[in-house]
């Protein structure tokens, strides 16, 4: 069972990082459509606006303090998040809530949240449950437009592999959201799943760079395409091998290096991109998304490290 300290350090990890990303899939959406299709934008900018006000609430309710570990990992806001913001609102001529984002990048280290009162309990609740709601409408919004795309129904300038990999992460976090509503502890053969999904989805992170870069970009392509058969034979492995403490060892250091690599390539091209030294066929707010749901694998992949040890 989930003690109530784990329950606020959960809720506020995966609140402020799942919430910013799905608001930064409702702008990929936003920004998707033509005219004719706008009815799917003003719902994916209504979500992003519920989005907003869900961080707003949970950055009141952390008093300006969340555990150091998200600060170190940059879990919530990067280093590159409010210049990407900021050159996202020039491209596209839309306003973001920057202010947000300036405000997560004041967020102080706090590592005792022991004794947390009754009323911060249920006020993470309260927010736990209208994050719950919203997951359910974004992922029916998703659905739909999915749906539509691969029957020849819409057009977007994006993938439906796009609204697989959106759709498998706010999946994820409405299973956290369950599993922090009845405080179940992670067990190892969760723990398990959960490394793999992460490396699934660093694999199709750096699928949707080499689509998404401009393709003269050689030295980029060239890196990517070392890293992406690293990465399948990575996920081959995980389901091949017996499990056991030694091979899931083995695997999660794999996995760290990995993953390492990974984060220095997407810094080096979110600082290409800013300085209009790249290009890439999609708004700069998604290249950081990408980057932030790297930190936040490198992150995971160190807990479950971790936790292999109390096993």
């Amino acid at each position: 069972m989930l003690s109530e300290e784990q329950f606020i350090v959960q809720s506020f990890n995966n609140g402020l990082f799942y919430l910013r990303s799905i608001r930064d899939y409702c702008v990929n959406i936003q920004l998707s459509f033509y005219k004719h299709n706008e009815d799917y934008s003003r719902r994916a900018e209504a979500l992003a606006k519920r989005c907003e006000a869900l961080w707003r609430e949970i950055i009141t309710a952390t008093e300006g303090f969340v555990p150091s570990s998200s600060l170190q990992y940059q879990l919530f806001v990067t280093k590159f998040t409010l210049p990407c913001e900021q050159l996202t609102e020039k491209l596209f001529g839309i306003t973001l809530a920057t202010d947000i984002t300036e405000d997560q990048l004041e967020l102080k280290a706090k590592d005792n949240f022991e004794n947390p009162s009754l009323e911060l309990l249920n006020q993470v609740q309260s927010i736990n449950q209208k994050a719950s709601l919203l997951v359910v409408d974004f992922l029916n919004l998703a659905l739909e437009i999915k749906d539509k795309l691969i029957s020849n129904e819409l057009f977007s300038y994006s993938y439906p592999s796009l609204y697989d990999y959106m759709i498998g992460n706010v999946s994820t976090y409405q299973n956290v959201l369950e599993r922090l509503e009845k405080g179940i502890v992670a067990d190892p053969v969760y723990i398990t799943n959960r490394e793999f999904n992460a490396n699934s989805m660093m694999y199709a992170i750096l699928l949707f760079l080499s689509g998404f870069i401009n393709t003269s970009e050689k030295d980029y392509l060239d890196e990517l395409d070392r890293l992406i058969p690293a990465y399948s034979r990575l996920l081959i492995d995980f389901q091949a091998l017996p499990l056991s403490p030694e091979n899931q060892r083995a695997l999660t250091e794999r996995s760290l290096n990995l993953v390492q690599q990974l984060l220095k390539l997407m810094e080096n091209m979110l600082q290409d991109l800013l300085e209009a030294n790249l290009y890439f066929i999609v708004e700069p707010l998604m290249i950081d998304q990408f980057y932030t749901d790297v930190n936040f694998v490198s992150y995971q992949l160190n807990e479950i490290e971790e936790t292999q040890e109390n096993f």
